[in-house]
């Protein structure tokens, strides 16, 4: 950049104009924090707003207020004297500013000592804040303890009823998704697939994804209606579901499912159950599923 360009780059202009974006950067990310999810709810279901995660979001928002503070910070260096001038040709002329100096900061003490006190109306705006936030929350949606995502697969089994890691194990695989070992974070092989943690789970614990999302095709209202009624009539495990339960969930036709599993030798009826069909022949509820699949 030759010299002549410097002279002629405004470093006040340029100095006003980063510190008025930052300033819109930084309200509009604000407003978006003031609705987003608990972090238990957003990391769990990968929660997005304008393609955005909450920790993109908390991450401009810092950095937008960053640089306007070291805007602002610059602005006032660079009209320092301007700012002086201006309270010196004040107190000149009779403390002309004093009741609204003395207004404005009664008003923000004011302010800071009934949001502390929790006195309404500033209280209300704070339940309100926490009302929109949960209002995200869904019981079919919950992970099975607070930040689930940050435990070993391992350690989920240990929180899931009827299921232990070797089955979720060999449920994902089944699924194409490759797992290191029982050691591996589960937010962390999610986002290795592509995929939420809520996603992944259901998928471990032989759930079928109902719900429209990220790397699965959705199949509507109906869809989620019907995922909401199964998952919370416990239906977690493929072994726990009948012939007639599994060829539905997984779009197969029940007379054929019953035919091929005949052939291969297994006792098999719509009514019985998938460990019910794998125990006649000492087999694993997985391998009855990839008989049928």
């Amino acid at each position: 950049m030759s010299e002549n360009m410097k002279d002629r780059f405004n470093w006040r202009g340029f100095t006003s104009i980063i510190t008025g974006l930052s300033f819109v950067g930084m309200s509009i990310t604000g407003i978006i924090l003031f609705v987003v999810p608990p972090g238990r709810i957003a990391n769990w279901t990968d929660w997005r707003m304008w393609g955005l995660t909450k920790h993109q979001w908390i991450g401009l928002h810092i950095w937008f207020s960053v640089v306007f503070m070291i805007a602002a910070i610059y602005h006032l260096y660079l009209n320092w004297r301007v700012f002086l001038n201006y309270f010196k040709d004040k107190i000149h002329k009779g403390y002309a500013l004093r009741w609204e100096c003395i207004s404005a900061f009664l008003l923000c003490l004011m302010i800071g000592v009934a949001t502390l006190a929790e006195v309404k109306p500033f209280s209300s705006l704070l339940d309100w804040n926490e009302a929109i936030k949960h209002s995200w929350d869904r019981a079919d949606r919950r992970a099975p303890i607070p930040h689930a995502e940050l435990l070993t697969l391992e350690q989920l089994a240990k929180q899931t009823k009827d299921i232990n890691v070797e089955t979720m194990i060999e449920n994902l695989t089944a699924k194409g998704i490759k797992v290191e070992s029982s050691d591996s974070v589960v937010g962390e092989l999610a986002k290795a697939h592509k995929m939420s943690p809520i996603e992944l789970y259901d998928i471990a614990i032989g759930a079928e994804i109902y719900r429209g999302g990220r790397g699965h095709g959705g199949r509507g209202d109906g869809g989620q209606e019907q995922y909401s009624k199964e998952r919370a009539s416990g239906l977690r495990r493929v072994g726990q579901m009948t012939l007639e339960q599994y060829c539905t969930h997984a779009g197969l036709d029940l007379n054929k499912a019953v035919e091929k599993l005949r052939k291969t030798g297994l006792q098999a009826t719509a009514q019985m159950t998938i460990r019910e069909i794998a125990d006649s022949k000492n087999l694993h509820p997985s391998d009855v599923r990839a008989l049928l699949e």
